[in-house]
C-alpha cells in the first residue's frame, strides 16, 4: 500500500479518500434532479434554482472521482491537516 503523496493508492475503491465525496455528490444530483422533475407544473419550463444543487453535486462527484483515482494529494498529512515542512 503506497502512502507517498502523488503516488497511486493500492486501496480498494471505496476506501480511498474521494469515494465518500463522490457518492455524496451523486446522491445530491439524484435528489435535486428528482425535485426538479416532481415539482414541475404543467406548462412550466425547467427554469428553477434547483439546478444549482445539481451543479454542486456534479462538482462534488467530479472532484471525488479525481481524488479517488489520483490518490493522496501533495498536501495530505497522514495524521490529519497539512504540513508546510519541505520534503
Amino acid at each position: 500500500m503506497s502512502t507517498q503523496p502523488g503516488q497511486p493508492s493500492k486501496k480498494s475503491f471505496f476506501q480511498r479518500r474521494g469515494a465518500p465525496l463522490m457518492v455524496t455528490g451523486v446522491l445530491l444530483v439524484i435528489v435535486f434532479g428528482l425535485f426538479i422533475i416532481a415539482g414541475k407544473q404543467p406548462g412550466e419550463g425547467l427554469n428553477t434554482p434547483m439546478w444549482i444543487g445539481v451543479l454542486i453535486g456534479l462538482g462534488m462527484a467530479g472532484y471525488g472521482l479525481y481524488r479517488a483515482l489520483k490518490g493522496p494529494g501533495m498536501l495530505d498529512n497522514p495524521r490529519g491537516g497539512t504540513t508546510n515542512e519541505p520534503m
